[in-house]
């Protein structure tokens, strides 16, 4: 079952002698239990083309259809409520409200949707059960670790039971340990509650989860990414990183190293 239909899609910033063409003649559609990774470089287009999916920005020209509505179309209304109910979103800096626990910030959208307290409340513990956070539920942001606030993110996409979930950059800020079980997380949601996962990543290990890659350079999307250099490696995790497009990275000593993510780069003890 066809959940999403990208067609002919463009979207262009400014216009005149600065216009720039961010996403440039894009298609393509993703079905139920399927994950697509998209990838390239640092101003590729990704997060555009990401935004437009949500309808968080409306495209210059072209279609956005879910579940048979096409997003381009509809009135801002509409809109809302279709970002509510039919798509969860799962950000890189987990955009929890910092007040709220772990609960009330999965809660709180259940409530959103117009469900009743008590069954929100349910649902929210449900699902924080689920992810394994039933011991810290009840904790505010600051009190739990990257890949623990990133369950409870993800916990908040489903509250609503979404067909499609978006995510971008989801294990940017975590450790290779809780990037794994992050991953394995949209691994299950995909394929065991017959969803739609579409992630924007420049980490190499969620090839291992995704059914295929679309690669987006200057806006242009193609099949498959150019061939790699050579790989190097994380120092800390250890993780195999392409160099040209891994957005961590310092230099010491006269020597360039690279990250998979900032939770490793701010963990680097270079020798001496």
């Amino acid at each position: 079952m066809k959940i999403l239909s990208v067609k002919k899609v463009q979207k262009i910033f400014g216009s005149g002698e600065t216009a720039v063409t961010a996403v440039d003649d894009v298609s393509f559609e993703v079905k139920a239990r399927e994950i697509l990774l998209i990838m390239g470089p640092s101003g590729s287009g990704k997060t555009t083309l990401l935004s437009m999916i949500g309808g968080l920005l409306t495209p210059t020209v072209g279609s956005i259809t879910i579940n048979g509505t096409d997003i381009t179309k509809v009135s801002r209304k509409q809109l809302a409520k279709i970002r509510l109910h039919e798509i969860g979103f799962v950000f890189q800096s987990f955009n929890l409200l910092q007040n709220l626990s772990g609960m009330e910030n999965v809660q709180y959208v259940g409530e959103l949707a117009g469900q009743a307290s008590a069954v929100a409340k349910q649902k929210a513990r449900e699902l924080l059960i689920k992810l394994h956070l039933e011991n810290r539920m009840h904790a505010l942001p600051a009190q739990l670790s990257g890949g623990q606030q990133q369950r409870v993110s993800i916990a908040r996409a489903l509250m609503n039971d979404p067909r499609m979930i978006l995510a971008d950059e989801p294990t940017g800020n975590l450790d290779s340990r809780s990037g794994h079980e992050v991953m394995m997380l949209f691994h299950n949601i995909a394929k065991e509650e017959n969803r739609s996962v579409i992630i924007v990543s420049h980490d190499q290990r969620i090839k291992d989860i995704s059914d295929r890659t679309l690669w987006i350079e200057d806006g242009r999307v193609h099949t498959a990414p150019p061939e790699p250099q050579t790989l190097v490696r994380d120092p800390v995790c250890g993780m195999r990183l392409d160099p040209r497009y891994t957005p961590f990275a310092k230099m010491k000593n006269g020597r360039e190293y690279k990250f998979c993510s900032k939770d490793c780069l701010e963990k680097f003890i270079p020798e001496k």
